[in-house]
């Protein structure tokens, strides 16, 4: 009996210490899966998102920034009727539209001797508008008159250059065309209008002209001609 009892504790005490509910007994740690670290190939995926990220940023940013433009501005406030000398204005790099840039000057010595229409702050951008041109000091004849765009360089004319202006009376086979006045200066430049329904295709020119002679010419053809403009090459076209 006591051997059969013996043994039958053996084996209640082994099924306690074998088995895993009992009080006394260890439960085994439940380890979750680790997680796991970047692959290289992630790691250069992610290097090359950035790098086109940046690119697109660099390029965005190049394409809204304005290039550095040369312009002529004033040093110092100026006066309504002030004749300019080359201690009023001076040149600098500015960053501002192609529109602006187009009717501003970039030269100095274009500007010595013309007349301010109007007061400028100092550090303004000086633009045809603001000025009437007299860059050599000495005012001559005025005279303004109506062209063609077409016959005017295509509208490209601007205050500040040198145009030949040329006549052509009459038309077809019989028609001739005669020089009116060489390298007159151009003072001011202005859609003509057509009462309240905008631009005629026309511009009106004023010009300075060497004497009475070439205004009473370029008046007498501005009404029975076809005056055209010519830029001349070599010194004295555009400034």
């Amino acid at each position: 009996m006591r051997g059969n009892e013996s043994a039958s504790s053996t084996t209640a005490g082994g099924s306690g210490i074998g088995g895993s509910t009992g009080n006394g007994g260890r439960r085994g740690r439940s380890v979750g899966s680790r997680r796991s670290l970047p692959t290289g190939r992630a790691l250069v995926g992610g290097l090359l998102v950035t790098m086109a990220a940046v690119v697109v940023f660099a390029a965005y940013a190049g394409a809204n920034e304005r290039p550095a433009t040369t312009v002529v501005v004033a040093r110092h406030d100026l006066d309504p009727g002030q004749r300019l000398s080359s201690d009023d204005v001076e040149v600098r790099s500015v960053e501002v539209s192609p529109e602006i840039a187009d009717r501003s000057f970039t030269d100095v010595a274009a500007l010595v001797g013309s007349v301010t229409l109007g007061p400028v702050a100092a550090g303004e951008l000086v633009q045809e508008g603001a000025l009437r041109l007299d860059p050599d000091g000495s005012a001559g004849p005025e005279f303004s008159f109506p062209v063609d765009r077409e016959r005017a360089l295509a509208g490209d004319v601007r205050p500040g250059e040198e145009v030949d202006l040329l006549a052509t009376f009459g038309s077809g086979s019989d028609a001739t065309t005669e020089v009116l006045a060489r390298r007159a200066r151009v003072l001011h430049v202005q859609e003509a209008r057509t009462g309240t329904l905008g631009s005629s295709g026309r511009l009106v020119l004023t010009v300075g002209l060497a004497s009475d002679a070439e205004v009473i010419d370029v008046a007498h053809a501005s009404e029975v001609a076809v005056i055209t403009l010519v830029r001349p090459s070599g010194k004295g076209g555009r400034p």
